[in-house]
């Protein structure tokens, strides 16, 4: 018997006899005949070269070989075991690690839901979150070093595929003592004078053209004095009475003390696509999928028609 021909079973049969001390009982637990199973041992004493249990009337003992190798023979199926468990779980979506990329709005969105959904029903997967903005996302997806983002946009990019998981009206956000702060709602040109807060275009390019496109559409070009790179940054310094900007409306549950009034504008929505590079999507990115429609999509305040349903996670 060659190493190669030494098979899984034969450790395992004789695990069972270390264990029972018995070829009748260590044959009945291995569900073969007391024949096959002593020639098993035979041929593995025979491959080693060395005797691993003594034969007597009063039963069966291990050698000191035999106690060697049961320890290690033991440490062997344990991993086979092991890895049959993980090969199993990779190709069901149920093992395995997620690199998503996400933007602070996303706090706000449904996010944090996900992961605790993810880690209390399918404690085999690890979830590494990774906070970039929307163009280093995209450029992330595009060379594989992330897994799966959440991006600003209406389009996705070349090569990348993609779901819209959320959509919700923007909002004006304005410090709270502003004049227009307890309105109803209001219309963008009435902003016009204002000094704007607003998102770096290396930041989100379709962020910053979505903002500018809406109040040129509204007649006038905006008063742009400060460009940030994060939403809570937004948020924070109009609240300090450093400007107004237009930003997503779950961001009124940022807990920071600003005032925040919808447009008028029907037009003006803020979409979050969920996108990954095809090449890369495995079953359990298909799994993510699932959490992201239950936690993310199905909050969506808007509705998202338009959403392709995956294969739901069980609840």
């Amino acid at each position: 018997m060659s190493l190669e021909a030494i098979e899984l079973r034969h450790l395992r049969f004789f695990t069972a006899l270390a264990e029972e001390l018995s070829f009748s009982r260590a044959a009945v637990r291995c569900h073969v005949s007391q024949p096959p199973f002593s020639v098993a041992i035979r041929k593995l004493e025979a491959h080693l070269g060395v005797a691993l249990v003594l034969r007597g009337n009063r039963g069966v003992r291990l050698t000191p070989a035999g106690e060697a190798f049961y320890q290690h023979a033991k440490r062997v199926i344990a991993q086979a075991q092991e890895a049959y468990a993980v090969s199993r779980g990779v190709a069901g979506g149920t093992k395995g690690r997620l690199r998503i990329g996400f933007h602070a709005s996303m706090l706000f969105r449904g996010l944090p839901e996900s992961v605790a959904a993810i880690e209390r029903e399918e404690p085999l997967i690890e979830i590494d979150l990774v906070e970039m903005s929307s163009d280093e996302q995209v450029r992330a997806l595009s060379v594989g070093a992330l897994d799966m983002g959440f991006v600003h946009t209406m389009l996705a990019p070349e090569g990348l595929a993609s779901l819209t998981v959320y959509s919700e009206p923007l909002v004006a956000c304005l410090p709270r003592s502003h004049r227009l702060a307890t309105h109803v709602e209001i219309d963008l040109v009435r902003l016009q004078r204002e000094r704007f807060i607003i998102f770096s275009r290396a930041a989100s390019p379709s962020y910053f053209d979505r903002i500018l496109s809406l109040c040129v559409e509204a007649g006038f070009n905006p008063n742009i004095r400060h460009k940030v790179r994060q939403w809570l940054s937004v948020v924070s310094m109009v609240s300090k009475g450093m400007g107004v900007a237009i930003v997503p409306a779950s961001l009124a549950n940022s807990g920071i003390a600003a005032a925040f009034v919808p447009l008028k504008d029907a037009a003006a929505i803020s979409t979050i696509q969920c996108m990954w590079l095809p090449s890369q999507e495995t079953p359990l990115l298909r799994r993510m999928l699932g959490y992201v429609h239950l936690h993310i999509a199905a909050r969506s305040p808007t509705g998202l028609t338009n959403l392709v349903t995956p294969e739901k996670p069980p609840r």
